[in-house]
């Protein structure tokens, strides 16, 4: 079979400032033994001699180019790297990571002996930043029910038809982490996915990888939102990943997901009248706003009362709250217990959500922070607009949170 008949597999690699790594992760797309390939490294604008390295290898014609400019992140630079392909098979490769010898040539000779397979995926040896390996990835096949109980696919290691990742929309560029767990999960809710039971690739660890460093405060709360957004429910494997947050409770978690900078499409607060001491007045009132892809569908307050603050006719904590939602009365709340979360429900076809609750108790306070005397009815620790992603996230792990 002639270089002309052989499908044409286009490798793609992210980068942003990995001078370090990425001339290795070339040279092992330049190594591989299948002759019809192309390279395709999108850069983010690196600072760090990584553009200067690049032009090294701007002599290989249509087996190499790159282009560097500012994008979006990650899955933006994937995203425009597919769009970017000639190819009719997709390797992602990021500019840290390097293929074995011969991973090229067994991933289109498995398409080819299994024409159904949207994507096949094998092994990864794990290296460290000095390259030497440190452990290896043994995986198997990755199947819809693998894939709930954990992400059971090596991402360098994985190969996938460029048409499959178009018609699912391509990478999630709301995800920052997971952006390829996500897209397995869609792959494999309506495709096949093979399996080669050989290392493919090697995925490096090192202190600067997202691995090393954003793992527990980015990587874990988009897995289980991820998750639950696919699954409504989390397994037990991730479960033991989220240990930590059950513990702190399900408004951690939901914190560091909003503060997650990546996410600019999760539903914003635009305006609320809290004060900087974290009080709120008689009238507290709300302002939500929020992207046509992702729309307000909850808005979690998490108050906390105190008993010196009376009522009109007794002592201790026992007041009403009325919540009206865009103009209309939504619910009445009789808070009981000095610590309380009110769940509101948004109206998912407005931009715009208007919010107000109206309390019947409060109290004239003044502080070091506020000298001046206001009236002011309860402290709200959190404020918190969610999507109806993040609102199931909330509710599954509030669950396992009572029930663990």
């Amino acid at each position: 079979m002639s270089q002309q008949d052989l499908p044409l597999v286009s490798i793609i690699t992210p980068s942003y400032n990995q001078a370090g790594f990425i001339a290795e992760t070339i040279q092992s797309v330049l190594n591989q033994d299948y002759p019809n390939i192309e390279h395709i490294v999108v850069d983010g604008g690196s600072t760090d001699g990584t553009v200067a390295l690049l032009q090294q290898y701007s002599d290989r014609g249509e087996r190499f180019r790159f282009v560097s400019e500012p994008d979006r992140g990650q899955s933006h630079a994937v995203n425009k790297g597919v769009a970017m392909a000639r190819g009719e098979i997709i390797g992602w490769l990021n500019s840290d990571d390097t293929y074995v010898a011969g991973a090229v040539r067994k991933a289109v000779q498995a398409f080819q002996q299994h024409p159904d397979w949207a994507m096949v995926h094998g092994n990864c040896f794990v290296i460290n930043k000095n390259s030497r390996s440190t452990s290896s990835l043994n995986v198997s096949a990755a199947t819809i029910q693998r894939l709930y109980e954990s992400c059971c696919i090596c991402q360098p290691a994985a190969f996938f038809r460029k048409h499959v990742f178009q018609q699912l929309g391509g990478v999630d560029e709301s995800l920052h982490f997971c952006m390829d767990y996500d897209l397995w999960i869609r792959i494999a809710k309506h495709y096949t996915i093979g399996y080669i039971p050989e290392h493919l690739a090697n995925t490096r660890v090192h202190e600067s990888s997202k691995t090393a460093t954003q793992w527990h405060s980015v990587g874990i709360p988009e897995v289980l939102q991820t998750v639950v957004k696919h699954f409504g429910t989390i397994s037990n494997t991730w479960m033991r990943y989220a240990a930590p947050y059950l513990r702190m409770g399900a408004f951690s978690l939901l914190r560091q997901i909003k503060a997650n900078a990546a996410r600019k499409h999760t539903p914003k607060v635009t305006h609320m009248n809290r004060y900087k001491d974290l009080w709120v007045p008689p009238m507290f009132t709300v302002a939500v706003e929020a992207d046509p892809s992702s729309p307000a569908h909850l808005l979690l307050v998490r108050g906390r009362s105190s008993q010196h603050i009376p009522t009109p006719n007794e002592q201790g904590v026992n007041f009403q709250c009325s919540v009206v939602v865009n103009g209309r009365l939504a619910a009445v709340h009789q808070i009981t217990t000095p610590s309380f979360s009110l769940e509101v429900p948004l109206d998912r076809s407005r931009l715009k959500n208007d919010v107000a609750i109206f309390s019947s108790r409060f109290v004239s306070l003044a502080n070091q922070v506020y000298p001046m005397k206001r009236q002011v009815s309860f402290v709200a620790e959190d404020v918190l607009p969610l999507s109806l992603d993040e609102a199931r996230l909330y509710q599954t792990v509030q669950h396992a949170s009572r029930t663990s």
